[in-house]
């Protein structure tokens, strides 16, 4: 039972990467990124062919990947967002979904369809309370609580984090107050992209890289958000962790004692988590409420 709990924490670590990214955009912005699962592979594919082919270090490695997500964010945002979400909320939608068709070709004509790992090859395992992780999962994790808490610090004791929550509760007030809420979308966006890329060099390090498996990170990282409320970005990372767990629970426990699930039905939990949800609480779990900059 450790062990689904350890890898309950190494998948949802990712997942609350990429679904914090995604809840920050909603709140400010009021859209949605549907090509979020390839800004992922962005990151990741960056970073393994910088590590892997360029033959240069991974740290510099990491941060080249940080960089891609950040410029494919940034270029997404000028073309494919920007003249469109003050129109209607609903225009990005299409031209994300646009963007994500063009970014999977781009993908899979610059890579291929076999899988890559940044650090292929057996991990060096350790035992923590009975659970076997590996060193490299073991920093991850570690990395990504400390980068939530770091991201906290200035979302809630900095004038940016103040200028960012100002511009979540009503923008247009906001820019009457003199902050540039152009700017600020901009940079929301840009965040994200990087968080995405994050997401996308953790999965790089921890496992593969495939071109076709941008959709399901896309659907998880929605699932997380709307089962956490809408915007919300704490309730969208709290139910990242969540929904891995059920992942893990479901097809790691022996179901009455005879049978266990294939893993193949893991990918469905997010999906049903989510309908059952909606019949339930169609608000989610952690309704955003306005609160003062």
């Amino acid at each position: 039972m450790l062990q689904l709990f350890a890898n309950a924490l190494i998948a949802g670590s990712l997942a609350a990467l990429i679904a914090g990214g995604l809840a920050l955009v909603y709140g400010t912005l009021g859209v949605f990124n549907l090509a979020l699962g390839q800004m992922v592979l962005v990151g990741g594919y960056a970073t393994w062919w910088l590590y892997q082919i360029a033959g240069l270090s991974l740290v510099i490695s990491i941060f080249g990947g940080l960089a891609a997500g950040a410029l494919v964010s940034w270029l997404a945002f000028e073309v494919f967002i920007r003249p469109f979400y003050k129109l209607h909320r609903f225009l990005p939608l299409v031209t994300t979904i646009a963007l994500s068709m063009m970014l999977d070709g781009c993908i899979l004509l610059a890579f291929g369809e076999r899988p890559k790992g940044i650090l292929p090859g057996a991990k060096q395992m350790m035992e923590v309370a009975g659970a076997r992780i590996s060193v490299e999962q073991l920093i991850m994790i570690t990395i990504t609580v400390l980068g939530l808490v770091c991201f906290a610090h200035v979302l809630h004791a900095t004038a940016i984090g103040r200028r960012i929550r100002a511009v979540v509760q009503h923008d247009h007030a906001a820019m009457s107050l003199g902050i540039p809420a152009l700017t600020l979308h901009r940079i929301v966006f840009i965040l994200s992209g990087v968080l995405a890329a994050c997401g996308g060099i953790y999965m790089g390090i921890d496992t593969t890289l495939t071109p076709t498996i941008a959709f399901s990170i896309t659907i998880k990282a929605y699932a997380a958000i709307i089962a956490g409320g809408k915007g919300n970005f704490w309730g969208a990372i709290f139910c990242a962790y969540l929904i891995a767990l059920l992942e893990q629970l479901l097809v790691g426990v022996h179901w009455f004692g005879t049978f266990y699930v294939p893993a193949g039905y893991q990918q469905t939990v997010a999906l049903l988590f989510i309908i059952v949800l909606l019949v339930v609480k169609p608000s989610g779990l952690f309704t955003s409420t306005s609160r003062t900059a």
